[in-house]
């Protein structure tokens, strides 16, 4: 939804649906969802898994050019014979065409028909022409790029004041990865491109880097065939990833190559992890620098650049279900398991986990923007919990700051705004839901996205109000367009943080 409108997430895209899917690590609770109906014109997607934004000005648009330069130099000496052949007749054929024509008319005396008395008046209608002409070939100082160009360059450049995000889904047939484009003005988005992937994904990350000399724009995909698949975001066509990350491992046989897979990179049948991939997230530091957790209970840190894993982490006893940088700490990660535990490590100090008990299995976890010693996780049963690290570490009592319940079903996405003391969950209930922290946690204002259960939400870091969620489809819902929000948090919309 856009504000109060009707829903604006599925009236913006194509979408098909899929019957749901289920799969080893039970992430998101897929299996739970009800199976969707399919509609005569516009088909909904199964789920969107994951999402996340792309700074602004950091994609571009390159279409790939096919090596044809040749047949082109030779259709053009072809077509300059057939016209210097072809030019003697054609003067001919146009002469006598024209001689055809005027025959029979010269009792109209049409030489002389500008100087009859009688069609003056008719002369004021081709004046009313003329100035109509000369205000048409002015230019519309509204209308923007070349209306008689026939290229499609325009159609194709993403402009750098242009709101991007990229998600994951599933159809009936296929899994994608795809790059949105939010019209602000219009209030709608539309699917740039896409990519094909081979497997369901679970997780995405943005990139700047994938290793080579100058930085990009690339989408880092954990898959359930336990790879990471790294896509340059910045081409229309990829028939395969950039990079895949892992060692290979030896297949039987040869393996067929595909659209979307990973073959032809001397990298086929490459695993990140023994398990589904289930979340990625990248250095606020170092842009080659990736983390990631899986259903095989361990946490690595990746070298995209190098394409190794620098290092492995296994303090937890089950799925590793969300990992996060600290945003200004380098070294410091925040994981969260469906063991019940919420853990702080110091790279540095692979041995030196700090873990804390969540309520139930844990959905998701985040560090808060606006309070570096505080983190934030959502559990299975819909609550929500705030935590001092300072105290984690220190095993000191009141570790948890407080506990809120914020849905009746699992609480998939805790998210923080850059708006400060603004708090966003969404659940399986469909519901997203704005709650306001300046002191104990109340709810500011609920929201049905008819989305279905809710999967994904991320908040745009260059838009305070701008919030994309990821259920059946995606949805955006612009805060500031409520004026409830607006007159319990201040913000304007057009405002960076």
């Amino acid at each position: 939804h856009f504000g109060s409108s009707s829903a604006l997430g599925p009236a913006a895209v194509h979408l098909r649906s899929r019957p749901s899917v289920r799969w080893p690590s039970g992430r998101r609770r897929l299996a739970r969802r009800s199976r969707p109906r399919r509609q005569a014109e516009q088909m909904e997607k199964t789920a969107v898994t994951a999402l996340c934004w792309v700074p602004k000005g950091k994609i571009t648009m390159r279409r790939p050019q096919a090596d044809n330069d040749g047949d082109e130099e030779e259709l053009r000496d072809a077509a300059a014979e057939l016209s210097a052949a072809g030019a003697a007749s054609s003067v001919e054929r146009a002469r006598a065409t024209a001689t055809a024509v005027t025959e029979g008319l010269e009792e109209f005396d049409l030489e002389n028909y500008d100087d009859d008395e009688d069609n003056q008046d008719g002369m004021q209608f081709f004046s009313v022409l003329k100035a109509d002409g000369e205000l048409a070939r002015e230019t519309d100082p509204y209308l923007k790029g070349d209306p008689d160009s026939e290229s499609e360059d325009d159609f194709d450049e993403i402009k750098p004041e242009d709101p991007v995000f990229v998600a994951v889904s599933c159809e009936e047939d296929s899994c994608q990865l795809e790059v949105y484009v939010f019209d602000e003005d219009e209030a709608n988005m539309y699917v740039h491109h896409d990519v094909m992937l081979n497997a369901y994904p679970l997780c995405v990350e943005w990139l700047s880097s994938a290793g080579g000399a100058s930085e990009g724009s690339f989408g880092a995909v954990g898959l359930i065939d336990h790879s990471i698949q790294i896509w340059d975001l910045e081409e229309m066509e990829p028939m395969e990833p950039a990079k895949v990350l892992g060692s290979a491992k030896k297949q039987k046989g040869k393996a067929k190559k595909k659209r979307g897979g990973a073959s032809g990179l001397g990298g086929s049948g490459a695993k990140a992890h023994d398990g589904p991939v289930l979340c990625l997230h990248g250095s606020a530091f170092n842009r080659n620098v990736l983390a990631s957790g899986s259903a095989d209970e361990i946490l690595k840190v990746w070298d995209v650049s190098e394409n190794k894993c620098v290092h492995s982490y296994s303090h937890h006893d089950n799925k590793v279900q969300c990992v996060r940088w600290h945003p200004t700490e380098q070294a410091v990660l925040l994981s969260a398991a469906f063991d019940r535990r919420l853990a702080l490590l110091d790279v540095r100090q692979p041995g030196a986990a700090a873990t804390t008990e969540l309520p139930a299995e844990a959905e998701s976890a985040i560090w808060s923007r606006h309070s570096p010693f505080e983190c934030l996780a959502s559990v299975d049963n819909g609550g929500v919990a705030c935590f001092d690290v300072r105290k984690i570490v220190s095993k000191a009592d009141g570790q948890r700051l407080w506990t809120l319940a914020a849905h009746d079903v699992a609480c998939t996405v805790v998210q923080d705004a850059p708006t400060k003391n603004l708090l966003i969950t969404a659940g399986l209930d469909g519901q997203a839901k704005v709650w306001n922290t300046a002191s104990a946690p109340s709810l500011a204002m609920s929201k049905d996205l008819k989305a279905g259960p809710l999967f994904a939400c991320q908040s745009s870091p260059e838009a305070p109000g701008l919030v994309c969620f990821g259920g059946k489809c995606p949805v955006m819902w612009d805060l500031s367009s409520e004026q409830l929000l607006v007159d319990a948090f201040g913000f304007d919309a057009k405002q960076a943080a």
